[in-house]
């Protein structure tokens, strides 16, 4: 298995006094760092705010195959610095990892909305609605974890090019050298792949 973004997140995710999906110790740690002004509370919160946005828009990513790895390092830059521009600010400190929560599902609406303005280089629609309803902050460890399963499901011609691109976050020109294939071969197989996982239904039904 080649080394993933999702494994650079569990790195730093691993730097955390609690798990990235402990919203209750998220909480009480950014209620003290606003209490108190504790520095080391308080990276431990920037800490937490970071792995999560990226952890959000990694999921993203891989749903959406006219992404490349520049969107994906503009979201987690352009959530990032909304936090840390309004981290003090937040009127209730008990329900910050909501907040953060409502913040990536904003900044990705607001993205899509701008990329739909845009004309495609062939024509296509650039991007989806998105639901209205905040999700639930929780989901996205599960479904990280769905995506990775879809992906172990393609066969491993496919499998291999997809994880470098939407794992690794690699060009198309990058991959045909690592793997030795041709660019058009590389294109073909990444077309592919999207297509069945877009077809997953375990995958589907988990991110309904």
């Amino acid at each position: 298995m080649s080394y993933s973004s999702f494994d650079s997140l569990d790195e730093l995710a691993a730097g955390l006094p609690f798990r990235l999906d402990d919203a209750p110790a998220v909480n009480a740690a950014y209620t003290r760092w606003r209490a108190t002004g504790d520095l080391q509370e308080r990276s431990v919160v920037q800490l937490w705010t970071y792995c999560y946005i990226r952890r959000y828009f990694l999921v993203k990513f891989v749903q959406e195959s006219s992404w490349s790895a520049i969107d994906l390092d503009v979201l987690i830059d352009i959530a990032f610095r909304k936090m840390e521009m309004r981290e003090s600010q937040v009127r209730e400190p008990s329900r910050y990892a909501s907040w953060v929560s409502v913040v990536c599902k904003n900044t990705f609406r607001n993205y899509l909305r701008a990329r739909r303005q845009q004309i495609s280089f062939d024509g296509a629609p650039m991007g989806t609605s998105v639901s209205e309803t905040p999700n639930n902050y929780r989901e996205y460890g599960a479904q990280q974890q769905m995506l990775v399963g879809a992906i172990d499901r393609l066969p491993p011609h496919l499998r291999s090019c997809v994880r470098l691109r939407f794992l690794g976050g690699l060009s198309y020109a990058e991959i045909a050298r690592r793997t030795d294939r041709s660019l058009p071969t590389i294109r073909s197989f990444i077309y592919k792949a999207v297509k069945r996982l877009r077809m997953d239904e375990e995958l589907l039904k988990n991110l309904e």
